[in-house]
């Protein structure tokens, strides 16, 4: 059946093609976020207890997980995750409040709307502490790690749904918020003397302190500031876009492998350099390589604009795999990428593709795969090949979500097609929004209706390309 619905949408374009194949359409996106992935975030056991207070584990079928009374696939969860099936993860809350907000974004419902501001609403309540830190983890309504004990990676992650939902609606008291948990990390965790950010600042199950990771510094810049730096206004957005260069350069100078397109994951102990060592996969360099591309365009980078697309071009092309199926591959001569793994490669040539038709080649191959290995026929996402949990501590569809978001845009683009979202303010201002990461030429918004005190507007784009600077 993915196969009947995925062929039904294909359209051919010159730009779009290998020998006979072309990518789907862009309503092909639509049609997925609406009844693929929609249906399993819109279910009632999704929305919390209260309402905003998004469950980090469900059952496969969408269904509450009972730890007295749990579901097949639950008690049978693996070792590593039993001991956190009594938790809360707020970086899995903001990543569930993520998940409405493109819902909203891409198809205007207003449900998913109300879901993404309940939870922005109860992150604000609830977990965003006075100094502006974010409480981590909760088990048994207490927070498991002190302020000093959370990582760098969950601060950021807890400002993901806040971050899109001010992209959406442009409230300001989310904004003021959103700058004091980004002002606490810097404050913080910034390491003058070592020019990056630290893992922890004090030892706990979380790490030692003696971490280097590169995910301390590339999630700041694809949970939030990427997307916001342009929307701020200044004083804020010099000292963001400072902060971003900053970042750049940990990473390009830190992280990248001597001789190599590859980052390290880890930079800390003795075994961080093997493949198969933390974060060393395909997924993570994919993602730097598209994080410092945008970003340096974004900033006028040229000299790191060039050499992002060189190292991602590399990235795409040893990732790739040629023969049988295709698909994506994690590490060199691996196994295929999981499920967020294949995602970012995918929006990493997606986004390639709107300067390098010739990625498209990937694309055509790469996406059948994602229907057919990841789309769960009765809703949600599958982490490999149609089995596993769907959501945990680890598993949201945060990256399948975005991952439709990119290719909605990006296919509209390469397909010749109008691309239209909507937001939650007046259409005047909805109008200079521009499409997520990227940049039209040409938009124009009108107002659609109502919800609660905010007015809906739908922006059509067209001619998306990358962002500039502004």
């Amino acid at each position: 059946m993915k196969r009947v619905l995925l062929s039904v949408c294909l359209i051919a374009n010159g730009n779009a093609q290998a020998g006979d194949l072309q990518i789907p359409s862009a309503q092909r996106w639509l049609d997925s976020v609406e009844n693929e992935l929609a249906p399993f975030w819109l279910h009632q056991d999704a929305h919390g207890t209260p309402l905003g207070n998004f469950p980090t584990f469900r059952c496969n079928d969408g269904s509450a997980f009972s730890q007295t009374s749990p579901c097949s696939e639950l008690n049978a969860a693996p070792d590593w995750m039993r001991p956190h099936l009594n938790q809360s993860y707020t970086r899995m809350q903001a990543r569930h409040t993520f998940v409405y907000g493109v819902i909203f974004h891409l198809t205007g419902d207003q449900q998913a709307l109300a879901l993404s501001k309940a939870g922005v609403d109860y992150l604000r309540t609830h977990l965003l502490e006075e100094q502006g830190s974010v409480i981590s983890v909760l088990e048994d309504g207490q927070s498991a790690f002190s302020a000093k004990q959370r990582t760098t990676q969950d601060l950021a992650y807890a400002q993901l749904g806040m971050a899109f939902y001010y992209y959406l609606t442009g409230d300001q008291a989310v904004l003021n918020d959103l700058l004091k948990v980004k002002d606490y990390i810097f404050d913080k965790y910034w390491d003058e003397q070592q020019q990056r950010l630290r893992w922890v600042n004090a030892e706990s199950a979380n790490g030692s302190g003696d971490e280097v990771e590169l995910v301390a510094q590339l999630d700041q810049i694809n949970a939030y500031m990427l997307l916001l730096s342009p929307l701020l206004p200044e004083p804020h957005k010099s000292q963001w876009d400072q902060d971003l260069s900053k970042l750049l350069t940990t990473i390009t100078q830190q992280f990248l492998r001597p001789d190599d397109f590859r980052f390290w994951g880890t930079k800390h102990g003795n075994n961080y350099q093997p493949d198969s060592a933390r974060h060393n996969d395909f997924g993570h360099t994919a993602k730097s390589w598209w994080m410092t591309w945008l970003a340096a365009e974004y900033l006028g980078k040229q000299q790191l604009v060039s050499q992002s697309k060189q190292g991602l071009q590399a990235t795409l092309q040893a990732a790739f795999i040629e023969q049988g199926e295709g698909g994506w591959r994690r590490l060199p001569n691996g196994a295929p990428a999981i499920w967020w793994e294949y995602a970012e490669l995918d929006q990493a040539a997606a986004s390639l593709a709107l300067v390098e038709p010739s990625a498209t080649n990937y694309l055509t191959t790469t996406y059948p795969q994602w229907f057919d290995r990841f789309i769960a026929e009765d809703g949600g996402t599958y982490p490999v090949a149609n089995q596993g949990l769907k959501i945990h501590l680890w598993k949201s569809d945060y990256h399948a979500l975005e991952h439709a978001l990119v290719a909605y845009l990006t296919s509209a683009q390469l397909n010749g097609e109008t691309a239209r979202l909507y937001f939650a303010m007046p259409s005047e201002q909805a109008q200079l929004r521009q499409p997520y990461f990227y940049q039209a030429e040409k938009a124009q918004a009108k107002s659609v209706g109502k919800w609660q005190n905010l007015t809906i507007s739908q922006v059509s784009y067209q001619q998306i390309g990358i962002k500039k600077p502004n």
